[in-house]
């Protein structure tokens, strides 16, 4: 729902409500919010009370910087250790979602994680892992709640990264994942 937009950044949770609203018990929703929480989706008010966490352009901006600098060293070891079955995954991801005419946010997305936190597991760095995944939560939120998804650009840059992994090239890897995220961020720029 985060994602999909239905609840924006600054949005109180109402546990009970929304769980009635989804359909189900209070336990798993409870546990649900935990895990959103700890995930950094969500923040706590009070005791009883979270909200959809509000990402600040200045929060935005250094967490993409930081993306760029962990996640340009991290291809470069990737791109050396990425098994072919995951990059032939990753390119069939990729070939489902150009052939979708209307691709939702979601699937975007769900391709988007598939891509960066592949090329961070490939790292075998676990540290790494985390700290990408945690910044692309930042980066994520930031961008689901400020500007609408940029698809098409976003799959050629995708494409170029993936040729990169095949190529098994460190130099050209990082290059484009260098102009991925800059291209992410000018976007991101030019839609506020």
């Amino acid at each position: 729902m985060i994602l999909s937009r239905e609840l924006a950044g600054g949005t109180v949770i109402q546990e009970r409500k929304l769980a009635d609203s989804l359909g189900i018990s209070r336990t798993p929703m409870r546990e649900a919010l935990k895990r959103l929480e700890g995930e950094g989706w969500l923040v706590r008010l009070t005791d009883r009370l979270l909200s959809v966490k509000l990402v600040t352009l200045e929060e935005y901006l250094q967490a993409l910087g930081a993306r760029r600098m962990l996640e340009a060293g991290a291809i470069e070891i990737a791109v050396k250790r990425m098994d072919e079955a995951m990059i032939d995954s990753l390119q069939a991801q990729l070939d489902t979602l150009r052939e979708h005419t209307k691709p939702s946010n979601v699937m975007h997305w769900e391709f988007d994680d598939n891509l960066h936190e592949g090329i961070a597991e490939a790292t075998g760095n676990a540290i790494v892992v985390r700290l990408i995944k945690e910044l692309r939560n930042i980066t994520h939120l930031f961008e689901t709640q400020t500007v609408p998804p940029r698809l098409l650009p976003g799959i050629s840059e995708h494409q170029a990264i993936i040729d990169a992994l095949r190529k098994r090239d460190p130099a050209l890897a990082r290059d484009r994942m260098l102009i991925h995220l800059e291209c992410v961020r000018t976007g991101v720029m030019d839609g506020l």
